[in-house]
């Protein structure tokens, strides 16, 4: 054989041994094609795309290696399974992450979540919490959602107006209660609410209810001229009028809610005209979240209310 045909010849043979030993050093025994997370669809209303598979409908979420999952593809599980309502698997999810110290996975789901304004947090805050996880919530959750917590009531706090929702004094006809609008016992206990969960099938709403007298926080049965209803405080609360749900929205940095009622899908607002320095508590019409400015609430969360005193005028 030539000279050179043979340095060529063994030229190539070492190039070809040498590739041999690069696939040999980064190929792993045993490991798996990696998957890619499927896209998610932010709207408001759409479920994502990944969502909608019967195979991640049954799917269950294995944590127990978190080193080996990607943080992206856990928040992706954690979300998938808060926003199909499969809140006792969520829960479970989450409690592995604290568990393998990654509390950044619960952390960036409900991030998610409130960018996306869902709904769902609020009701996975409560079953996490009844499964013991109400430190996760203290610190991992903003503040507001303490409210589901069973040592906290709330105070609803209007972005525009800045004022809370108090009790009324007199009872109508019916024996219900009117709403107002105002600062005028900033230490009353005639502000403060309380969260009851009612699970209906898979979905969680809430009653309202007044922390001083047995009263539920309710819409009336019959809207106004403008398409909007009255809210009542009632003794009774089997009714549809009767349940909320909080959905998120972030507004000028600050992060307020829109208190939706389950029979009308209205939302929370105080009137615009003052009677006696308070105004009246009513539901929007029509496209609420158009203006969280008016139709927002500061949710203002609290354990240790002591300092504050029952005042009924």
């Amino acid at each position: 054989m030539p000279g050179g045909t043979f340095k060529m010849a063994f030229k190539h043979l070492a190039v070809l041994l040498t590739c041999m030993l690069a696939a040999a050093a980064n190929a792993v025994p045993g490991a798996d094609e990696s998957t890619t997370t499927p896209s998610v669809d932010s709207s408001i209303n759409g479920l994502p795309e990944s969502l909608t598979t019967a195979s991640a409908v049954n799917s269950t979420v294995e944590v127990s290696e978190p080193l080996l999952t990607s943080t992206n593809q856990m928040v992706q599980n954690l979300y998938d399974a808060i926003v199909y309502e499969n809140y006792d698997e969520a829960v479970s999810q989450a409690l592995n992450c604290m568990r393998y110290d990654r509390p950044d996975v619960i952390k960036l789901t409900v991030d998610k979540l409130i960018r996306q304004q869902r709904t769902f947090i609020a009701g996975f805050a409560y079953k996490l919490g009844a499964a013991g996880g109400e430190d996760i919530i203290r610190s991992e959750f903003p503040p507001a959602y303490r409210m589901v917590l069973n040592d906290t009531f709330i105070k609803f706090i209007n972005y525009q107006d800045r004022v809370s929702i108090e009790l009324g004094i007199t009872p109508d006809f019916a024996d219900d209660k009117r709403l107002y609008g105002n600062n005028d016992h900033p230490h009353s206990q005639n502000y403060h609410w309380k969260l009851e969960p009612v699970m209906d099938g898979k979905k969680i709403y809430f009653k309202i209810r007044h922390r001083v007298e047995e009263r539920y926080l309710k819409l009336a049965n019959n809207a106004d001229r403008d398409g909007d209803y009255q809210a009542y405080a009632s003794t009774n609360s089997d009714t549809n009028r009767h349940l909320w749900s909080f959905q998120p929205v972030m507004y000028n940095g600050e992060l307020l809610f829109f208190v939706i009622n389950r029979a009308h899908f209205q939302a929370l607002k105080f009137g615009r005209r003052v009677y006696d320095g308070s105004r009246n508590l009513y539901s929007q019409g029509g496209n609420f979240a158009a203006h969280p400015e008016l139709n927002g609430w500061t949710i203002e969360a609290f354990g240790d209310s002591s300092k504050f005193v029952i005042i009924r005028d």
